[in-house]
């Protein structure tokens, strides 16, 4: 029995970059021999969610979905684009599964800390995890608040924070937040796409900005783990 692993991201028409992680992990991943294809598809660039499986005959097809938090996007737009119809869709002899978010898996509140540790951050420092949130659906957030309380476990930082671009604690609150500790903030998103560069264009000064989570090389080990569990259920 044939399997395809599909990476299925965001993309942007605004900025080349944005879907260059995604391709970078599937690069890392076509030489694994777990599966026959590895593919990627997003839903703002080429190929596109819906056209995702056109030309690809394998028989077991698993999605994970590279985006860092459970919401609108891996809620609604991926079922419609990609005709799922839940964690499991057969369809025409094929069965698809579709896992949760990368962003959503333990591990990447170890990738937090290493973004953290690379841009500079010391055991003295306040740590902040910045994440998009909306007020329209309370998912956004919470895959940041889950792996804020993980790395405050881990107890490497004097202080880890959240903070969103688009509800309170807003970035723009940083400095307040640090109050005397340096700030590190550790962008938690899938790419280095327009967000991260309008949030580091208009960020308080003063503050070091890590690399995107998502962009690091050890989420490719996380897509793995994710679609090996899905195929296992």
């Amino acid at each position: 029995m044939t399997h395809a692993l599909v990476l299925a991201g965001h993309g942007s028409h605004l900025n080349a970059r944005s879907s260059e992680a995604v391709r970078a992990h599937a690069r890392t991943l076509a030489g694994d021999d777990s599966w026959d294809e590895v593919l990627v598809a997003f839903w703002k660039e080429e190929p596109s969610l819906s056209r995702a499986l056109d030309g690809c005959s394998a028989a077991e097809v698993t999605i994970v979905p590279v985006f860092m938090s459970e919401g609108y996007f891996t809620s609604e737009v991926i079922p419609a684009e990609m005709g799922l119809d839940g964690p499991v869709t057969r369809r025409e002899g094929r069965t698809i599964r579709c896992t949760r978010p990368v962003g959503a898996h333990p591990a990447l509140a170890g990738i937090v800390v290493e973004r953290a540790l690379e841009a500079g951050a010391s055991s003295d420092d306040a740590l902040f995890v910045l994440g998009h949130g909306t007020p329209r659906n309370a998912g956004s957030a919470s895959a940041v608040q889950a792996q804020v309380e993980r790395v405050r476990d881990a107890g490497p930082f004097a202080q880890v924070t959240p903070v969103f671009t688009d509800q309170d604690p807003n970035i723009a609150a940083v400095p307040d937040l640090a109050g005397e500790r340096s700030a590190v903030v550790v962008p938690y998103f899938a790419s280095e796409g327009w967000h991260v560069g309008q949030v580091a264009a208009n960020g308080a000064r003063a503050v070091r900005y890590a690399e995107p989570a998502g962009t690091h090389p050890g989420v490719a080990a996380v897509i793995r783990t994710l679609a090996l569990e899905a195929a296992r259920t």
